[in-house]
């Protein structure tokens, strides 16, 4: 039987248990996690189960936070408790993004920097959260390096999210453990097991499963409108289809503002001054802000040609992989004064704006696209051992018995265990590469 202890709110453990009925602890990738245990009504656990305390395994970095409880009363099969708890990265929406947030770089960098200034900045009382010891409770784990960029703009969005709209359009996940009485932001990425885990029927390690396609919710072009009225408008086109084949949404991001502050905008864009290639010209009545060069992000071919037409003197260029076009001595922005202070107000060009609102379409586009799952039932104990040969997030193969395949992401894991000692494992997977197009395969 698995073990929990019970953390009181200072995080401090302050009991164990080792005898209950059943628990269901359901971890998530890039989801909020759950928990569920069914034990006797004792007053012992009356009194040691309380409403935001946490419950902790050894065994597993999951902790959840008590949000439910319930008491169910019967003369015949007794008295019992159900203790409902969610993962404790369900904290990360007590916050929302406070302030406008401009993003145009590494996406680790930017989620980095929404844990740390709405949970960790210790210049606002009112919002950082502390520890029992007044030492800042929660910390962020050692960088991943990932290279995936963004170009974005976001204000007044619930922080988790946002972290968790991000880690799943770039297939990594995230958790919040806890640590010497901290709670401990991380993300990272599952490995590549395809060649060494395979859950199949032919394994005898894969006990029922249950495949999906679904595109009734399909979305592949987006018109995505910001700031303006009417024809005056800015509007983008993300994304391309034709024909029948074209299913078209349109996305509102009027709330993404070509005002921002100059501290921002020298963030993201520095000035020479400062290593970057950034500098203020004044030409005639109007005071500009102009770069040296500046490396738009290529997002799609419309966009390319787009800029080509406009700034025809430009090249794409690649660098960390990633394809840009780079465009020399360019206005990105007017300012009112040629001093701005942190917080003057700066207008961008179309030339940036259209990047933020072009990241904006194809988010809400990602959300649309077909879905293809599996999930199933496993075999705990068999060909391979959960937390041994595979963890939460690796890529695994999975085949049922008719011979539909693919390679999948394993993006929860739903334990279940009782007072019998019984204990199931059931995975769901998240499409990522069809091996072989069932359709066209015979069903034995």
């Amino acid at each position: 039987m698995i073990e929990l202890y019970v953390l009181d709110k200072n995080l401090e453990r302050i009991g164990i248990i080792d005898a209950y009925q059943s628990l269901i602890w359901a971890k998530r990738y890039n989801e909020i996690g759950d928990c569920e245990l069914y034990i006797q009504a004792t007053q012992k656990n009356l009194e040691l189960l309380k409403k935001d305390y946490y419950l902790q395994r050894d065994d597993d970095d999951m902790v959840c936070q008590i949000k439910k409880i319930e008491l169910d009363t019967n003369s015949e099969n007794g008295n019992y408790l159900i203790i409902t708890g969610k993962d404790i990265k369900h904290i990360l929406n007590q916050r929302i993004v406070w302030s406008q947030t401009n993003a145009d770089g590494l996406v680790e960098d930017y989620i980095r920097e929404l844990v740390y200034k709405n949970f960790c900045d210790i210049t606002d009382l009112e919002r950082v959260m502390l520890n029992s010891d007044g030492e800042v409770l929660f910390q962020l784990d050692s960088k991943k390096d990932f290279k995936e960029i963004t170009t974005e703009q976001i204000t007044y969005s619930q922080v988790g999210d946002k972290i968790q709209e991000l880690c799943k359009k770039y297939g990594w996940g995230y958790r919040v453990y806890i640590s010497n009485k901290h709670f401990v932001f991380d993300i990272y990425q599952g490995n590549n097991k395809q060649e060494e885990v395979t859950f199949s029927t032919n394994y005898e390690n894969l006990i029922s499963s249950q495949f999906k396609e679904d595109s009734s919710n399909l979305a592949n072009v987006a018109l995505t409108g910001g700031e303006g009225e009417g024809v005056n408008r800015s509007r983008v086109v993300c994304g391309g289809a034709s024909g029948i084949n074209r299913h078209e949404i349109f996305v509102d991001a009027r709330d993404i503002s070509k005002t921002i502050n100059w501290e921002e905008l020298t963030k993201i864009y520095p000035q020479k001054t400062s290593g970057g290639q950034g500098y203020i010209n004044k030409n005639g009545n109007v005071i500009e802000y102009k770069m040296g060069y500046v490396d738009i992000p290529i997002m799609d071919d419309n966009q390319l040609l787009n800029l080509q037409k406009e700034y025809s003197s430009g090249e794409c260029i690649e660098k960390d992989t990633k394809e840009y076009y780079r465009i020399s001595n360019v206005v990105i922005a007017t300012l009112e004064t040629e001093k701005p202070e942190n917080n003057t107000s700066v207008t961008l060009k179309d030339l940036v704006y259209n990047v933020y609102l072009l990241n904006r379409g194809y988010e809400k586009l990602a959300e649309r696209g077909e879905i293809i799952s599996f999930e199933g039932s496993i075999e705990p104990n068999t060909t391979f051992i959960y937390k041994d040969d595979y963890f939460m997030g690796d890529v695994v193969n999975v085949e049922n018995e008719y011979r539909m395949a693919i390679g999948a992401r394993i993006v929860e894991i739903i334990e279940t265990s009782n007072d019998k000692n019984e204990k199931s494992i059931e995975p769901r997977f998240e499409y990522m590469e069809v091996k072989e197009s069932w359709q066209n395969r015979s069903l034995r």
